[in-house]
C-alpha cells in the first residue's frame, strides 16, 4: 500500500465519519493499520468512530495508543477528554485530571482561551474532589494568565469572586490551610474593587467580615477589618453588629465593647446586639428588671443568638420567673443546636443546662424533676462537673427518691470534700428526713 493509498484511505475514514458512517470508518482505518500500525491519525479516528459506536474500551485503547506514538499532539489528548467527560465510570475522574493538565500543558504556548476553558473545567474536578489547594494554585494561574491578555476589570473581579465561592462551598470540610486561602480570596478580591467606596465594595467586605466572624481564632483580622469597613462606611451598622456579638459570644464586655455598643445605637437605636450587651451589663450588675427587659428587646431583634437566650434565663431566674427561665433556656438550646458543637458552645451549653435545671427545681412535680434530669444529662455525658451532679441529686430528692440524691451527695463529698453544693445537697435530703438541726448544720 503506497504512501497514496494511505492518505487516500484515511480521506475516506475522515469523510464516513463526517457522514455518521462510523462501521465504514473502522474499515479504512484499519486498512491504513494494516500498513502502518503507527499511524496517528488512524487510532485517533478508530477512537472517533468507536466513541460514536459506544465502545468505550476500544475508543479509549486507540486513543491512548495515539497519545503514546505522538504525545506533543492535541487530538487524541481531546478525544480521550470528551470520552471521559461522558463516561460514568468510577476511574474516569482521575483520568479526566491528568487529561486535562496535559492539555493545559499544550495549549498554554498555542491557544490560551482553550486553556482557560480547559482551567475551569480541571477546577471543578479539584473542587468536587476538595482539593482546595489545587483550586485556588489553578484559579490564580488563570487570572494571571487573563490579566495578561489584557482582561478588563469586570472579568477579573467576577474571577475573584468566583474562587471565594469554590472555597466557600467546601467551608464544612476545611482545614486551617484552606480557610487561610479563603481569608487570602476575600482579602485580594476586596482590596482590587474598584472603585471604593461602592456598594459592591460594601458588600463585599460585609461578605468578609462575615467570613472572618466564623473563625474564632481570627480575632485580630476580624476587628482590623470592622474598624476598616466602619472608617469607609461610617453609616453601616453591621461592622459594630459583628464586633457585638462577637463580644457577647467570648463573654467579653469591656469599656470597649460598651463603647461600641453606643456608637451602635447611634446608627440604630433598637439594634439587638448593642441591647444585648447593655442587658449583660445589667445583669453584671444585679440590675435584673433592667437586664430582663433589654435582653428581650434585644431577641426581639436578633432572635438567633443563644447566649443572649442563656443569659435571659439566668436574669429570670434570679428573678424568680422559673417557668420564664425554662423557656429562655429552651431557646438557648434550641440556637445552640443549629451551630457548629465548638467547644465555647459547649461551655454555654452547660451554662444553659445549669439554669433550667435549677429553674425546672423550683417548679413543684415529679415531671418537672424529670426534665431536669434530662436536662443536666445532656452535658454530664461529656463533663462530669461536680455541681451539676449536685444538681441532679436535687431533681432526684425532688422526685421522693432518697436513697438516689444520698448516694449521690456521699460521692460528691468523698471525691469533692471542699464542695459547698454536696453539703447543700445533703442538707436538702436531712430537711426532707425531718432532721431539721442536722439540716441546718449542712
Amino acid at each position: 500500500m503506497s504512501n497514496k493509498e494511505v492518505k487516500a484511505a484515511l480521506k475516506n475514514a475522515r469523510d464516513a465519519i463526517r457522514n455518521k458512517e462510523y462501521k465504514e470508518a473502522l474499515k479504512h482505518c484499519k486498512t491504513v493499520l494494516k500498513q502502518e500500525k503507527n499511524n496517528y491519525n488512524a487510532w485517533v479516528f478508530i477512537g472517533l468512530a468507536a466513541a460514536e459506536l459506544e465502545q468505550p474500551d476500544q475508543a479509549q485503547g486507540a486513543y491512548r495508543k495515539a497519545t503514546e506514538l505522538e504525545p506533543g499532539q492535541l487530538l487524541a489528548w481531546q478525544g480521550l477528554a470528551n470520552l471521559y467527560e461522558k463516561t460514568n465510570r468510577a476511574d474516569a475522574r482521575d483520568e479526566l485530571v491528568n487529561v486535562y493538565q496535559k492539555l493545559l500543558e499544550l495549549y498554554e504556548s498555542t491557544d490560551k482561551q482553550k486553556w482557560c476553558e480547559v482551567c475551569k473545567k480541571l477546577v471543578d474536578l479539584y473542587q468536587q474532589e476538595k482539593k482546595y489547594l489545587q483550586v485556588t494554585r489553578m484559579w490564580h494561574k488563570l487570572i494571571k494568565i487573563r490579566q495578561e491578555e489584557g482582561a478588563d476589570y469586570a472579568e477579573l473581579h467576577q474571577l475573584r469572586k468566583r474562587l471565594i465561592q469554590l472555597l466557600e462551598e467546601g467551608t464544612h470540610v476545611q482545614d486551617n490551610e484552606t480557610q487561610q486561602l479563603l481569608l487570602n480570596a476575600y482579602e485580594v478580591a476586596v482590596n482590587s474593587t474598584e472603585p471604593i467606596p461602592s456598594e459592591e465594595h460594601q458588600k463585599l467586605y460585609g461578605e468578609f467580615i462575615h467570613c472572618l466572624s466564623k473563625f474564632p481564632h481570627e480575632y485580630s483580622k476580624l476587628k482590623t477589618a470592622c474598624e476598616d469597613m466602619m472608617t469607609l462606611y461610617p453609616a453601616v451598622s453591621y461592622p459594630l453588629e459583628v464586633l457585638c456579638l462577637h463580644f457577647i459570644q467570648s463573654g467579653s464586655l469591656s469599656e470597649e465593647t460598651l463603647n461600641y455598643c453606643q456608637k451602635l445605637l447611634d446608627i440604630d437605636s433598637r439594634s439587638g446586639p448593642a441591647l444585648i450587651a447593655l442587658g449583660i451589663q445589667s445583669l453584671h450588675e444585679k440590675k435584673y428588671d433592667k437586664a430582663e427587659k433589654k435582653l428581650t428587646e434585644g431577641l426581639q431583634q436578633t432572635s438567633q443568638c443563644p447566649v443572649a437566650w442563656c443569659y435571659l434565663g439566668e436574669v429570670q431566674v434570679k428573678m424568680h420567673k422559673y417557668k420564664e427561665a425554662v423557656h429562655s433556656c429552651n431557646q438557648a438550646l434550641r440556637t445552640l443546636g443549629l451551630l457548629c458543637e465548638a467547644s465555647s458552645l459547649q461551655q454555654h451549653k452547660e451554662h444553659v443546662c445549669r439554669f433550667k435545671a435549677l429553674a425546672l427545681l423550683k417548679i413543684p412535680g415529679t415531671d418537672a424533676a424529670d426534665e431536669a434530669i434530662n436536662s443536666l444529662d445532656q452535658v454530664l455525658d461529656k463533663n462530669n462537673n461536680p455541681k451539676l451532679i449536685a444538681l441532679k441529686g436535687q431533681a432526684y430528692l425532688n422526685k421522693g427518691l432518697i436513697e438516689e440524691a444520698t448516694k449521690i451527695a456521699q460521692e460528691l463529698k468523698l471525691t469533692h470534700p471542699d464542695l459547698a453544693e454536696a453539703y447543700y445537697l445533703e442538707g436538702l435530703i436531712c430537711y426532707k428526713q425531718k432532721s431539721y438541726h442536722q439540716a441546718e448544720t449542712r
